[in-house]
Protein backbone atom coordinates (compact mmCIF):
# COMPACT_ATOMS: atom_id res chain seq x y z
CA UNK A 1 0.00 0.00 0.00
CA UNK A 2 1.33 3.47 -0.88
CA UNK A 3 2.26 6.10 1.69
CA UNK A 4 -0.61 8.31 0.52
CA UNK A 5 -3.08 5.48 0.93
CA UNK A 6 -1.78 4.78 4.44
CA UNK A 7 -2.20 8.43 5.39
CA UNK A 8 -5.75 8.47 4.04
CA UNK A 9 -6.64 5.42 6.10
CA UNK A 10 -5.06 6.84 9.25
CA UNK A 11 -7.01 10.04 8.84
CA UNK A 12 -10.22 8.05 9.06
CA UNK A 13 -12.05 10.54 6.88
CA UNK A 14 -14.05 10.67 3.68
CA UNK A 15 -13.68 7.74 1.29
CA UNK A 16 -14.26 10.06 -1.65
CA UNK A 17 -11.35 10.22 -4.10
CA UNK A 18 -9.33 13.41 -4.33
CA UNK A 19 -10.12 16.10 -6.89
CA UNK A 20 -7.23 15.06 -9.14
CA UNK A 21 -8.29 11.42 -9.23
CA UNK A 22 -11.75 11.53 -10.79
CA UNK A 23 -13.20 13.65 -13.64
CA UNK A 24 -16.79 13.23 -12.44
CA UNK A 25 -15.78 14.41 -8.99
CA UNK A 26 -14.11 17.47 -10.56
CA UNK A 27 -17.32 18.35 -12.40
CA UNK A 28 -19.45 17.77 -9.30
CA UNK A 29 -17.18 19.80 -7.02
CA UNK A 30 -16.97 22.73 -9.41
CA UNK A 31 -20.73 22.68 -9.93
CA UNK A 32 -21.55 22.65 -6.20
CA UNK A 33 -19.10 25.40 -5.27
CA UNK A 34 -20.30 27.62 -8.09
CA UNK A 35 -23.84 26.90 -6.93
CA UNK A 36 -22.89 28.43 -3.58
CA UNK A 37 -21.32 31.42 -5.29
CA UNK A 38 -24.43 31.87 -7.42
CA UNK A 39 -26.63 32.02 -4.34
CA UNK A 40 -24.67 35.00 -3.05
CA UNK A 41 -24.68 36.75 -6.43
CA UNK A 42 -28.41 36.20 -6.85
CA UNK A 43 -28.76 38.13 -3.60
CA UNK A 44 -26.39 40.94 -4.68
CA UNK A 45 -27.31 41.49 -8.29
CA UNK A 46 -31.01 40.60 -8.43
CA UNK A 47 -32.84 40.39 -5.10
CA UNK A 48 -31.47 43.48 -3.34
CA UNK A 49 -31.47 45.75 -6.46
CA UNK A 50 -35.09 44.74 -7.11
CA UNK A 51 -35.94 45.36 -3.43
CA UNK A 52 -34.38 48.82 -3.64
CA UNK A 53 -36.24 49.63 -6.88
CA UNK A 54 -39.62 48.53 -5.54
CA UNK A 55 -39.06 50.67 -2.44
CA UNK A 56 -38.54 53.81 -4.49
CA UNK A 57 -34.77 54.01 -4.95
CA UNK A 58 -33.80 55.52 -8.35
CA UNK A 59 -31.58 54.02 -11.06
CA UNK A 60 -28.60 56.03 -9.81
CA UNK A 61 -28.90 54.63 -6.28
CA UNK A 62 -29.20 51.08 -7.57
CA UNK A 63 -26.19 51.70 -9.80
CA UNK A 64 -24.22 52.94 -6.77
CA UNK A 65 -25.00 49.71 -4.90
CA UNK A 66 -23.96 47.55 -7.85
CA UNK A 67 -20.77 49.58 -8.30
CA UNK A 68 -19.92 49.12 -4.60
CA UNK A 69 -20.44 45.35 -4.61
CA UNK A 70 -18.39 45.13 -7.82
CA UNK A 71 -15.42 46.85 -6.14
CA UNK A 72 -14.00 43.72 -4.40
CA UNK A 73 -14.18 41.86 -7.70
CA UNK A 74 -12.15 44.59 -9.39
CA UNK A 75 -9.48 44.02 -6.71
CA UNK A 76 -9.24 40.30 -7.41
CA UNK A 77 -5.65 40.76 -8.59
CA UNK A 78 -4.59 41.59 -5.02
CA UNK A 79 -6.71 38.77 -3.61
CA UNK A 80 -5.17 36.40 -6.12
CA UNK A 81 -1.64 37.46 -5.21
CA UNK A 82 -2.32 36.68 -1.54
CA UNK A 83 -3.90 33.31 -2.43
CA UNK A 84 -0.89 32.41 -4.60
CA UNK A 85 1.65 33.58 -2.03
CA UNK A 86 0.17 32.06 1.14
CA UNK A 87 -1.31 28.61 1.66
CA UNK A 88 -1.75 25.95 4.32
CA UNK A 89 -0.12 23.34 2.12
CA UNK A 90 -1.10 20.22 4.13
CA UNK A 91 -4.70 20.97 3.04
CA UNK A 92 -3.67 21.82 -0.53
CA UNK A 93 -2.79 25.15 -2.15
CA UNK A 94 -6.35 26.52 -2.31
CA UNK A 95 -8.78 24.55 -0.15
CA UNK A 96 -8.08 26.33 3.15
CA UNK A 97 -8.94 29.65 1.46
CA UNK A 98 -12.20 28.16 0.20
CA UNK A 99 -13.29 26.89 3.59
CA UNK A 100 -12.33 30.12 5.35
CA UNK A 101 -14.14 32.35 2.85
CA UNK A 102 -17.31 30.29 3.10
CA UNK A 103 -17.31 30.49 6.90
CA UNK A 104 -16.82 34.28 6.81
CA UNK A 105 -19.61 34.70 4.28
CA UNK A 106 -22.11 32.82 6.44
CA UNK A 107 -21.12 34.89 9.50
CA UNK A 108 -21.48 38.12 7.48
CA UNK A 109 -24.97 37.15 6.30
CA UNK A 110 -26.03 36.54 9.90
CA UNK A 111 -24.64 39.97 10.90
CA UNK A 112 -26.54 41.57 7.99
CA UNK A 113 -29.73 39.91 9.26
CA UNK A 114 -29.17 41.23 12.79
CA UNK A 115 -28.60 44.82 11.57
CA UNK A 116 -31.60 44.61 9.16
CA UNK A 117 -31.33 48.03 7.41
CA UNK A 118 -34.27 49.82 5.77
CA UNK A 119 -34.21 50.39 1.97
CA UNK A 120 -33.49 54.07 2.61
CA UNK A 121 -30.31 53.24 4.57
CA UNK A 122 -28.29 52.97 1.38
CA UNK A 123 -24.89 53.56 2.99
CA UNK A 124 -25.39 50.66 5.43
CA UNK A 125 -26.63 48.38 2.67
CA UNK A 126 -23.62 49.28 0.53
CA UNK A 127 -21.17 48.53 3.35
CA UNK A 128 -22.67 45.13 4.11
CA UNK A 129 -22.97 44.36 0.40
CA UNK A 130 -19.30 45.18 -0.17
CA UNK A 131 -18.22 42.94 2.73
CA UNK A 132 -20.34 40.02 1.51
CA UNK A 133 -19.10 40.55 -2.02
CA UNK A 134 -15.49 40.55 -0.80
CA UNK A 135 -15.96 37.15 0.87
CA UNK A 136 -17.51 35.77 -2.30
CA UNK A 137 -14.62 37.17 -4.34
CA UNK A 138 -12.08 35.36 -2.15
CA UNK A 139 -13.95 32.11 -2.62
CA UNK A 140 -14.15 32.70 -6.36
CA UNK A 141 -10.42 33.41 -6.69
CA UNK A 142 -9.42 30.33 -4.70
CA UNK A 143 -11.84 28.07 -6.57
CA UNK A 144 -10.83 29.29 -10.02
CA UNK A 145 -7.17 28.84 -9.13
CA UNK A 146 -7.84 25.29 -7.93
CA UNK A 147 -9.66 24.52 -11.18
CA UNK A 148 -6.75 25.83 -13.27
CA UNK A 149 -4.20 24.03 -11.07
CA UNK A 150 -5.80 20.60 -11.11
CA UNK A 151 -8.02 20.28 -14.20
CA UNK A 152 -6.62 18.98 -17.52
CA UNK A 153 -6.71 21.69 -20.19
CA UNK A 154 -8.92 19.60 -22.49
CA UNK A 155 -11.64 19.55 -19.77
CA UNK A 156 -11.82 23.32 -19.26
CA UNK A 157 -14.70 24.04 -21.64
CA UNK A 158 -16.83 21.27 -20.16
CA UNK A 159 -16.05 22.03 -16.52
CA UNK A 160 -16.74 25.74 -17.06
CA UNK A 161 -20.13 24.80 -18.50
CA UNK A 162 -20.88 22.68 -15.42
CA UNK A 163 -19.69 25.39 -13.05
CA UNK A 164 -21.68 28.12 -14.75
CA UNK A 165 -24.67 25.78 -14.80
CA UNK A 166 -24.34 25.40 -11.04
CA UNK A 167 -23.90 29.15 -10.68
CA UNK A 168 -27.08 29.71 -12.71
CA UNK A 169 -29.06 27.40 -10.43
CA UNK A 170 -27.62 29.17 -7.40
CA UNK A 171 -28.49 32.59 -8.77
CA UNK A 172 -31.99 31.31 -9.51
CA UNK A 173 -32.39 30.19 -5.90
CA UNK A 174 -30.80 33.32 -4.51
CA UNK A 175 -32.90 35.60 -6.71
CA UNK A 176 -36.28 33.88 -6.41
CA UNK A 177 -36.24 32.68 -2.79
CA UNK A 178 -34.59 35.75 -1.32
CA UNK A 179 -36.90 37.98 -3.36
CA UNK A 180 -39.88 36.09 -1.94
CA UNK A 181 -38.65 36.42 1.65
CA UNK A 182 -37.93 40.13 1.18
CA UNK A 183 -41.45 40.82 -0.06
CA UNK A 184 -43.53 38.47 2.07
CA UNK A 185 -41.45 37.83 5.20
CA UNK A 186 -38.69 40.15 6.42
CA UNK A 187 -35.13 41.21 5.68
CA UNK A 188 -33.59 39.15 8.52
CA UNK A 189 -35.38 36.00 7.40
CA UNK A 190 -34.16 36.59 3.82
CA UNK A 191 -30.52 36.84 4.99
CA UNK A 192 -30.75 33.81 7.29
CA UNK A 193 -32.34 31.79 4.48
CA UNK A 194 -29.46 32.77 2.19
CA UNK A 195 -26.92 31.66 4.81
CA UNK A 196 -28.66 28.29 5.18
CA UNK A 197 -28.83 27.75 1.44
CA UNK A 198 -25.19 28.69 1.05
CA UNK A 199 -23.97 26.28 3.71
CA UNK A 200 -25.29 23.19 1.90
CA UNK A 201 -23.08 23.19 -1.24
CA UNK A 202 -20.22 24.68 0.79
CA UNK A 203 -19.65 21.21 2.26
CA UNK A 204 -18.06 20.22 -1.07
CA UNK A 205 -14.92 22.14 -0.09
CA UNK A 206 -14.91 20.54 3.34
CA UNK A 207 -15.27 16.92 2.24
CA UNK A 208 -12.97 16.65 -0.79
CA UNK A 209 -9.17 16.91 -0.84
CA UNK A 210 -7.23 18.46 -3.70
CA UNK A 211 -4.70 15.58 -3.94
CA UNK A 212 -4.47 12.16 -2.25
CA UNK A 213 -2.84 12.09 1.17
CA UNK A 214 -3.53 15.70 2.12
CA UNK A 215 -5.23 16.72 5.34
CA UNK A 216 -9.00 17.03 5.28
CA UNK A 217 -8.85 19.33 8.35
CA UNK A 218 -5.86 20.88 10.14
CA UNK A 219 -6.16 18.34 12.97
CA UNK A 220 -6.23 15.26 10.67
CA UNK A 221 -3.17 13.28 9.67
CA UNK A 222 -1.83 14.02 6.21
CA UNK A 223 1.05 15.57 4.35
CA UNK A 224 1.86 18.24 1.80
CA UNK A 225 1.94 16.93 -1.76
CA UNK A 226 5.14 17.34 -3.75
CA UNK A 227 3.24 19.19 -6.50
CA UNK A 228 1.81 21.77 -4.10
CA UNK A 229 5.15 22.34 -2.39
CA UNK A 230 7.00 22.80 -5.69
CA UNK A 231 4.35 25.13 -7.18
CA UNK A 232 4.02 27.55 -4.26
CA UNK A 233 6.15 30.73 -4.56
CA UNK A 234 8.26 31.53 -1.51
CA UNK A 235 8.30 35.32 -1.97
CA UNK A 236 6.22 38.14 -3.42
CA UNK A 237 8.55 39.03 -6.28
CA UNK A 238 8.23 35.67 -8.11
CA UNK A 239 4.42 35.92 -7.90
CA UNK A 240 4.36 39.40 -9.44
CA UNK A 241 7.11 38.69 -11.98
CA UNK A 242 5.50 35.52 -13.28
CA UNK A 243 2.02 37.06 -13.31
CA UNK A 244 3.10 39.96 -15.48
CA UNK A 245 5.13 37.64 -17.69
CA UNK A 246 1.95 35.64 -18.31
CA UNK A 247 -0.32 38.64 -18.78
CA UNK A 248 1.87 40.96 -20.84
CA UNK A 249 1.30 38.96 -23.99
CA UNK A 250 -1.12 39.69 -26.78
CA UNK A 251 -3.78 37.09 -26.02
CA UNK A 252 -4.12 37.83 -22.26
CA UNK A 253 -4.20 41.59 -22.93
CA UNK A 254 -6.99 41.13 -25.48
CA UNK A 255 -8.93 38.97 -23.03
CA UNK A 256 -8.56 41.68 -20.36
CA UNK A 257 -10.06 44.18 -22.81
CA UNK A 258 -12.86 41.72 -23.57
CA UNK A 259 -13.60 41.38 -19.85
CA UNK A 260 -13.68 45.14 -19.27
CA UNK A 261 -16.21 45.83 -22.03
CA UNK A 262 -18.36 42.87 -21.02
CA UNK A 263 -18.32 44.14 -17.44
CA UNK A 264 -19.50 47.60 -18.54
CA UNK A 265 -22.33 45.91 -20.44
CA UNK A 266 -23.40 43.90 -17.42
CA UNK A 267 -23.14 46.84 -15.04
CA UNK A 268 -25.54 48.84 -17.21
CA UNK A 269 -27.96 45.94 -17.59
CA UNK A 270 -27.98 45.04 -13.88
CA UNK A 271 -28.89 48.63 -12.99
CA UNK A 272 -31.44 49.09 -15.79
CA UNK A 273 -33.67 46.02 -15.86
CA UNK A 274 -34.78 45.94 -12.19
CA UNK A 275 -35.65 49.64 -12.41
CA UNK A 276 -37.58 49.15 -15.67
CA UNK A 277 -39.56 46.22 -14.23
CA UNK A 278 -40.40 48.04 -10.99
CA UNK A 279 -41.00 51.57 -12.26
CA UNK A 280 -42.35 51.07 -15.77
CA UNK A 281 -44.19 47.76 -15.38
CA UNK A 282 -45.09 48.08 -11.68
CA UNK A 283 -43.64 44.68 -10.78
CA UNK A 284 -42.79 43.75 -7.18
CA UNK A 285 -39.43 42.30 -6.22
CA UNK A 286 -40.79 38.75 -6.10
CA UNK A 287 -42.01 38.88 -9.68
CA UNK A 288 -38.77 40.19 -11.14
CA UNK A 289 -36.61 37.95 -8.93
CA UNK A 290 -38.68 34.92 -9.93
CA UNK A 291 -38.27 35.79 -13.61
CA UNK A 292 -34.51 36.11 -13.09
CA UNK A 293 -34.50 32.75 -11.34
CA UNK A 294 -36.28 31.07 -14.24
CA UNK A 295 -33.81 32.69 -16.62
CA UNK A 296 -30.87 31.31 -14.66
CA UNK A 297 -32.40 27.82 -14.64
CA UNK A 298 -32.94 27.88 -18.41
CA UNK A 299 -29.37 29.13 -18.86
CA UNK A 300 -28.14 26.35 -16.58
CA UNK A 301 -29.87 23.72 -18.70
CA UNK A 302 -28.42 25.18 -21.89
CA UNK A 303 -24.90 25.33 -20.46
CA UNK A 304 -25.03 21.78 -19.10
CA UNK A 305 -26.60 20.22 -22.20
CA UNK A 306 -24.69 21.91 -25.02
CA UNK A 307 -22.62 24.85 -23.69
CA UNK A 308 -19.40 23.03 -22.88
CA UNK A 309 -19.56 20.80 -25.96
CA UNK A 310 -20.14 23.73 -28.33
CA UNK A 311 -17.40 25.81 -26.70
CA UNK A 312 -14.82 23.05 -27.12
CA UNK A 313 -16.08 22.07 -30.58
CA UNK A 314 -16.09 25.42 -32.41
CA UNK A 315 -13.89 27.42 -30.04
CA UNK A 316 -14.81 30.07 -27.47
CA UNK A 317 -13.91 32.99 -29.75
CA UNK A 318 -16.27 31.89 -32.54
CA UNK A 319 -19.09 31.23 -30.11
CA UNK A 320 -18.45 34.65 -28.59
CA UNK A 321 -18.94 36.38 -31.95
CA UNK A 322 -22.29 34.67 -32.49
CA UNK A 323 -23.65 35.24 -28.99
CA UNK A 324 -22.60 38.91 -28.88
CA UNK A 325 -24.33 39.59 -32.19
CA UNK A 326 -27.52 37.95 -30.99
CA UNK A 327 -27.41 39.88 -27.70
CA UNK A 328 -27.02 43.17 -29.57
CA UNK A 329 -29.97 42.33 -31.82
CA UNK A 330 -32.16 41.30 -28.88
CA UNK A 331 -31.48 44.55 -27.03
CA UNK A 332 -32.20 46.56 -30.20
CA UNK A 333 -35.59 44.85 -30.43
CA UNK A 334 -36.28 45.85 -26.84
CA UNK A 335 -35.47 49.49 -27.59
CA UNK A 336 -37.83 49.68 -30.56
CA UNK A 337 -40.64 47.55 -29.11
CA UNK A 338 -40.68 47.50 -25.32
CA UNK A 339 -39.84 51.15 -24.71
CA UNK A 340 -42.82 52.21 -26.83
CA UNK A 341 -45.32 49.71 -25.48
CA UNK A 342 -44.77 46.35 -23.84
CA UNK A 343 -46.63 43.57 -22.10
CA UNK A 344 -45.69 41.24 -19.29
CA UNK A 345 -45.46 38.36 -21.77
CA UNK A 346 -43.11 40.21 -24.11
CA UNK A 347 -40.82 41.42 -21.31
CA UNK A 348 -40.67 37.98 -19.70
CA UNK A 349 -39.96 36.20 -22.99
CA UNK A 350 -37.35 38.77 -23.97
CA UNK A 351 -35.60 38.55 -20.61
CA UNK A 352 -35.40 34.75 -20.67
CA UNK A 353 -33.91 34.67 -24.17
CA UNK A 354 -31.44 37.46 -23.39
CA UNK A 355 -30.25 35.69 -20.22
CA UNK A 356 -29.68 32.41 -22.07
CA UNK A 357 -27.58 34.02 -24.80
CA UNK A 358 -25.54 36.32 -22.57
CA UNK A 359 -24.59 33.36 -20.37
CA UNK A 360 -23.22 31.71 -23.50
CA UNK A 361 -21.00 34.74 -24.05
CA UNK A 362 -19.86 34.63 -20.43
CA UNK A 363 -18.91 30.95 -20.81
CA UNK A 364 -16.71 31.89 -23.77
CA UNK A 365 -15.00 34.61 -21.75
CA UNK A 366 -14.11 32.49 -18.71
CA UNK A 367 -12.88 29.63 -20.90
CA UNK A 368 -10.58 31.99 -22.79
CA UNK A 369 -9.25 33.35 -19.50
CA UNK A 370 -8.44 29.91 -18.11
CA UNK A 371 -6.74 28.83 -21.33
CA UNK A 372 -4.03 31.48 -21.11
CA UNK A 373 -3.23 31.11 -17.38
CA UNK A 374 -0.34 29.11 -15.94
CA UNK A 375 -0.79 26.96 -12.87
CA UNK A 376 1.87 28.40 -10.56
CA UNK A 377 0.32 31.90 -10.65
CA UNK A 378 -3.22 30.87 -11.58
CA UNK A 379 -4.93 32.77 -8.78
CA UNK A 380 -3.20 36.07 -9.52
CA UNK A 381 -3.32 36.03 -13.32
CA UNK A 382 -6.88 34.74 -13.68
CA UNK A 383 -8.09 36.99 -10.89
CA UNK A 384 -6.66 40.04 -12.67
CA UNK A 385 -8.50 39.10 -15.87
CA UNK A 386 -11.80 38.49 -14.12
CA UNK A 387 -11.21 41.49 -11.86
CA UNK A 388 -11.06 43.62 -14.99
CA UNK A 389 -14.63 42.50 -15.69
CA UNK A 390 -15.65 43.73 -12.22
CA UNK A 391 -13.91 47.03 -12.93
CA UNK A 392 -16.03 47.27 -16.06
CA UNK A 393 -19.15 46.52 -14.02
CA UNK A 394 -18.28 49.37 -11.68
CA UNK A 395 -17.86 51.72 -14.62
CA UNK A 396 -21.10 50.55 -16.24
CA UNK A 397 -23.17 50.68 -13.07
CA UNK A 398 -21.61 53.97 -12.03
CA UNK A 399 -22.47 55.54 -15.39
CA UNK A 400 -26.11 54.39 -15.23
CA UNK A 401 -27.32 57.55 -13.52
CA UNK A 402 -25.63 59.80 -16.11
CA UNK A 403 -26.90 57.75 -19.05
CA UNK A 404 -30.39 57.84 -17.55
CA UNK A 405 -30.23 61.64 -17.38
CA UNK A 406 -28.95 61.88 -20.97
CA UNK A 407 -31.51 59.67 -22.68
CA UNK A 408 -33.35 57.42 -20.24
CA UNK A 409 -33.70 53.71 -20.99
CA UNK A 410 -32.88 54.21 -24.68
CA UNK A 411 -29.44 55.62 -23.84
CA UNK A 412 -28.79 52.91 -21.25
CA UNK A 413 -29.65 50.06 -23.60
CA UNK A 414 -27.81 51.59 -26.58
CA UNK A 415 -24.67 51.74 -24.42
CA UNK A 416 -25.23 48.06 -23.55
CA UNK A 417 -25.29 47.18 -27.28
CA UNK A 418 -22.09 49.10 -28.03
CA UNK A 419 -20.15 47.56 -25.14
CA UNK A 420 -21.08 43.92 -25.87
CA UNK A 421 -19.97 44.39 -29.49
CA UNK A 422 -16.70 46.00 -28.39
CA UNK A 423 -16.14 43.07 -26.05
CA UNK A 424 -16.55 40.55 -28.85
CA UNK A 425 -14.27 42.62 -31.11
CA UNK A 426 -11.38 41.94 -28.70
CA UNK A 427 -11.52 38.30 -29.74
CA UNK A 428 -10.62 39.09 -33.35
CA UNK A 429 -6.92 39.27 -32.53
CA UNK A 430 -6.69 36.05 -30.50
CA UNK A 431 -4.43 33.24 -31.68
CA UNK A 432 -6.09 30.00 -32.88
CA UNK A 433 -4.55 28.12 -29.92
CA UNK A 434 -6.44 30.36 -27.51
CA UNK A 435 -9.71 31.07 -29.32
CA UNK A 436 -10.06 27.96 -31.45
CA UNK A 437 -11.46 24.46 -30.85
CA UNK A 438 -10.08 22.42 -27.96
CA UNK A 439 -6.72 20.76 -28.46
CA UNK A 440 -6.34 17.02 -28.55
CA UNK A 441 -5.59 15.52 -25.10
CA UNK A 442 -2.05 14.68 -26.20
CA UNK A 443 -1.28 18.35 -26.75
CA UNK A 444 -2.45 19.79 -23.46
CA UNK A 445 1.05 20.06 -22.09
CA UNK A 446 2.22 22.42 -24.85
CA UNK A 447 3.45 25.87 -23.78
CA UNK A 448 0.65 28.42 -23.32
CA UNK A 449 -0.28 30.58 -26.32
CA UNK A 450 1.20 34.02 -26.73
Amino acid sequence: MTDNANIALKAGTSKLPAYTENARLRFATGTLLYLAQGLAQGLFFVAIPSWLAVNGQPVGAIGSFIAAISLPWSLKFFIGAVVDRYAFLPMGRRRAWLVGAQACLIISLIAFAIRSPLPSELATIIIFGAVLSAMTAVQDVALDAMIIDLTPKNELGKINAFMLGGKSVGMAGGAALVGYFLEYQSFPIAMIATACLFSIPAFAAILIRERPGEKLFPWNEGQTSVQSRDAKPDAWWPVLRETFRVLLRRDPLLIIGLCVFYGVHQGIIEATLPAFAAQEMQWGETRYSSLAGIGYLISSAGLLLVGGWVTDKIGPATLGYWTSGIVAGVIAIFIFVALASTTDLFFSSWYLFYTLIVFGFYLCMVTLGMRVCEEHVAATSYALMMGSMALGMMLGAGSAGLLDQIGGYAALLTAAIVTILLSAAMGLGLSPATGGPVRAPGLVSEPPPR
